[in-house]
């Protein structure tokens, strides 16, 4: 389920599957992408704060999901579906944040080259786990993360599928500030109200102004992950 919420002139979107730890299937990538298109909309709208149920803030693609992609299986779906999403993140209008509070995995951190400001718990962690799992980057990471995080750091993570945690996170620029774990939630919502509480078409503004050359660059990278995810997917299968 995605729970979208209105606190004020904040919209929180929250990824609320914690049996699976907030992993997207097919429907949960629609309606993630409905909630951030609803969001960008709603002119009582002016920030929008991106949330896991605890202990997770996203495991990534459902296992399942994966499955079907590798038997070849729903394949043009799952691929619509993702794109749609990531093209959602991208083009939302207004500042996005995210709350990471516990593991991000896969999807769960390539999103974040979509967020403006990623807020983490001490116990928050990530991972990037596509070579682990014979497969591509996804979601413009690799040009996205390099961006965000430098050149080494973004090699590291992709190549090695290790895990980084919040110290770490912080100090590479993948995560902005680190938030107490008591109130994480409400201590989030409160930054996300200052930003809420300056003029929206400022802020409209200047989002656009900041994401400007992301577009082009982000949509490029992402067929060519999806060219390499594919090719590597195919090796993979049984003959």
């Amino acid at each position: 389920m995605i729970l979208s919420e209105t606190l004020g002139a904040v919209r929180q979107i929250t990824i609320d599957r914690p049996e699976k730890r907030n992993a997207l299937d097919l429907a949960h990538y629609h309606a993630l992408a409905d909630a951030l298109e609803a969001a960008g909309q709603d002119e009582s709208v002016s920030v929008v704060l991106l949330a896991g149920r605890a202990p997770a803030f996203c495991a990534g693609v459902d296992v399942a999901v994966l499955q079907e992609a590798n038997a070849g299986e729903a394949g043009a779906a799952i691929a619509a579906a993702a794109e749609r999403l990531f093209t959602n993140l991208d083009r939302l209008p207004l500042p996005l944040l995210a709350a990471i509070d516990g593991l991000a995995v896969g999807l769960g951190v390539t999103l974040l080259g979509y967020v403006d400001l990623v807020l983490a718990s001490p116990r928050a962690r990530f991972q990037t786990p596509f070579s682990a799992l014979g497969v591509a980057p996804e979601a413009g990471s690799s040009v996205l993360l390099p961006r965000r995080i430098g050149w080494q750091n973004a090699a590291w993570m992709l190549f090695s599928s290790g895990w980084i945690d919040a110290a770490e996170a912080l100090e590479s620029g993948l995560v902005w500030r680190l938030l107490p774990e008591k109130n994480f939630t409400a201590t989030a919502l409160d930054l996300a109200a200052q930003i809420a509480a300056q003029p929206r078409a400022s802020l409209a503004a200047t989002k656009q102004l900041l994401i400007g050359w992301r577009s082009a660059d982000a949509g490029e990278a992402r067929q060519r992950e999806n060219t390499a995810f594919a090719k590597l997917l195919q090796e993979r299968r049984p003959h």
